[in-house]
């Protein structure tokens, strides 16, 4: 990689796009040539992000800011995604590290060696023989499907590094490392990034917490929107509930802290002489208020988070406050950009090989072509009569073909030509008839075609456009309605002032509240993988249409604070919930209507509850339960609206299979055989 030009650093996230423009300045140091931070309009894990859509958005805003046709490129790849494996050779040759390492490669990776690109970067101490090597990979699948975004955007990247290991060129080019071992934390939206580093070594592991767990602890605490919940956790300090807020959130500081006391133990286990001076702390995660003294007191070593970068001149760029505002968060673009100007310890690429002779190529290409030109034109020289000559030759049925009238032509065809021409020119005349009949049937049947398609994507958007919301008023309509003045209540305060005015009991009342709903297309629901979100898969009652059954799968996440919990919900919510999806003439119908797991928030026994709700933290699928955590307390909270301890909630999922067309009538006899084998899907999320 050449160091003269100026390089881009691109890291794309769950929540926004940071770039990071660095050029070569004097004596090693670099200048920021140009920046960039787009926050997603939606977080790209959320159930309802059209993930592609958002980045392909954020690539686009960049790109209208800043033209890269002179300047290299390097980004970025999530370390979740990224296998890590360390291991020490012993001393051998230099010209031998490739081979013995590669047989290491094959032992660690648990992929076929072609479903994988990887590369390698080896560690030595100063003075002693030994060498660690670490082995990085990705699956090409994965790879190919993150460029894919830069591919469509017209970016074409030098290289290709995992998120971790651009956080440890930023810091170790920068200087924040420690004599000894320091802890490199990037807080991201989903993961935490967490790296054991030396100034000859690191180790690196992904946390699955994230700036999103405490977002989603005060969702659940709280019962507001992802967005709203986002919110109040940005503006914590400012709100008057800033006590309440942080009690929200302690669960997770304290799962936080024991994922870094394990990781750290572990490489301690593994590395005796190593000793842990100091943790360095970047991602826009740091800026919680408390998160930052909460891990020095816990841990019991010091926390920085870095306001600036030293290797960076002084220059009007660097000290625009967007850029200083976002010190902590472009700590993985400035690492790329390091890399790209050759400044960056750790010099792995996993960018695919046939990608980069694409780009190679591409860059030779006009040089090639001007080459190839010179060629052809003296060839066409040559050979420029010859082909002249048989070009008349064998379009000589066909010049006159313009001049052949359709009449003329139909006259030919059925009457044969004119007399007295040869046996040549009544060939080549009906030859012509012949071309021009066919070059109208072709201009005919092109007619009309581009309207034709215009109106038939007119006539799909139409088709089923009212479908969703009819959807949503049948779930609306079947929310049971408490009673009395609380029911008819429109604003928060006015529930207030009928709670206050002596409504229902909390845990008597005719109440659900619905937290979060999902709603997830499949173009056949008999091929979903229901075992992969719920025990038991529910099977579809149509057999008659088992093929290409289109619709929705819902999910719905309930709170109730009646003390009836499950009969309640299938009595109150999901019997007219049925009643009401299969009503004829909607142009659908609810299948099925499952009601899934059940937990009592204050502590209590969830019945037949098959397990306990997913307390939201990130990387834990739904419905598991974290090793030694306990069901989630809420009897020290309140109701936010209502101010009522919170001492009989019930949380639920109930889910839905929706299947587009007319229910199929109840008294028509079912057709025998067994129904069609559900899950053939490969496994992933819920909606």
């Amino acid at each position: 990689m050449a160091a003269t030009q100026a390089v881009w650093g691109i890291d794309i996230g769950r929540c926004a796009l940071r770039a990071v423009k660095l050029r070569p300045a004097t004596e090693g140091q670099v200048e920021v040539v140009a920046h960039e931070f787009h926050e997603h309009a939606k977080i790209l894990s959320q159930p309802d992000a059209d993930r592609h859509e958002l980045i392909a958005a954020a690539l686009e805003k960049f790109l209208s800011h800043n033209d890269l046709t002179k300047d290299q490129v390097v980004v970025s790849v999530p370390g979740q995604n990224t296998l890590s494996r360390f291991t020490k050779l012993p001393p051998v040759a230099p010209k031998r590290i490739p081979d013995i390492v590669r047989y290491e490669a094959e032992q660690q990776i648990p992929f076929d060696m072609d479903e994988v690109i990887w590369d390698y970067q080896t560690f030595q101490k100063e003075g002693l023989p030994d060498i660690e090597v670490g082995i990085f990979a990705m699956k090409r699948e994965l790879i190919r499907e993150h460029l894919l975004h830069f591919e469509q955007a017209g970016i074409e990247p030098i290289a290709v590094q995992s998120g971790p290991l651009a956080v440890y060129n930023a810091a170790e080019a920068d200087g924040f490392l420690a004599a000894d071992t320091t802890i490199l934390l990037d807080i991201g939206a989903e993961n935490t990034d967490l790296i054991v580093a030396t100034s000859d070594g690191l180790w690196t592991r992904t946390v699955p917490i994230g700036g999103n767990s405490f977002t989603e602890a005060l969702v659940k605490s709280f019962k507001l929107s992802f967005a709203k919940a986002e919110t109040l956790k940005r503006t914590a300090t400012e709100s008057k509930y800033a006590r309440q807020i942080f009690q929200a959130m302690r669960p997770i500081f304290a799962d936080l802290v024991q994922e870094l006391q394990r990781s750290i133990g572990f490489y301690s286990s593994t590395h005796r002489d190593a000793k842990v001076e100091k943790v360095v702390g970047v991602g826009n995660a740091f800026l919680l208020p408390g998160l930052q003294k909460y891990l020095q007191q816990n841990l019991g070593l010091p926390v920085e988070c870095p306001s600036a970068y030293k290797k960076i001149v002084p220059s009007a760029v660097s000290g625009q406050p967007a850029f200083k505002d976002n010190v902590l968060s472009y700590c993985a673009a400035y690492g790329l950009a390091l890399q790209g100007l050759d400044l960056g310890k750790v010099t792995t690429n996993l960018l695919p090989t046939e990608i980069a002779k694409q780009v190679v190529w591409r860059k030779k290409r006009p040089a090639f072509a001007a080459a190839a030109a010179c060629l052809v034109l003296a060839g066409g020289l040559v050979w420029f009569r010859q082909v002249t000559d048989m070009r008349a030759l064998a379009s000589g049925g066909q010049s006159g073909s313009a001049a052949v009238s359709e009449a003329q032509s139909v006259s030919v065809i059925e009457n044969g030509p004119q007399s007295g021409l040869s046996e040549r020119g009544k060939a080549q005349a009906i030859l012509a008839a012949g071309n021009n009949l066919k070059k109208q049937l072709g201009a005919l049947q092109g007619k009309g075609a581009k309207e034709r398609t215009e109106t038939e994507k007119l006539i799909d958007l139409q088709k089923n456009k009212t479908i969703v919301p009819r959807i949503l008023q049948i779930v609306h309509e079947s929310v049971p309605v408490p009673e009395g003045k609380l029911g008819e209540a429109a604003t928060p305060a006015d529930v207030l002032k009928a709670v206050q005015e002596g409504a229902t009991p909390r845990a008597q009342r005719n109440q659900v509240h619905i937290e979060i709903f999902d709603m997830l297309y499949e173009p056949d629901l008999l091929l979903y993988n229901w075992s992969s979100v719920i025990d038991v898969p529910p099977p579809l009652n149509d057999y008659e249409t088992a093929k290409n059954l289109a619709g929705f799968i819902l999910k719905i996440t309930c709170l109730t604070p009646n003390e009836g919990g499950q009969v309640f919900m299938r009595d109150a919510f999901l019997a007219p919930l049925r009643e009401k999806g299969r009503q004829p003439g909607l142009g659908f119908y609810l299948d099925q209507v499952v009601l899934h797991d059940g937990t009592r928030l204050d502590g209590g026994a969830s019945g037949a509850a098959t397990r306990p709700i997913s307390t939201g933290r990130g990387g834990r699928g739904a419905g598991s339960k974290p090793a030694g955590s306990s069901p989630t307390t809420r009897t020290e909270h309140v109701d936010p609206i209502t101010l009522e301890p919170l001492e009989s909630e019930w949380q639920f999922e109930v889910w839905v299979s929706v299947v587009l067309g007319d229910a199929p009538d109840p008294e028509a006899p079912k057709p025998a055989g067994q129904p069609p084998k559900q899950g053939t899907k490969p496994p992933g999320k819920g909606p």
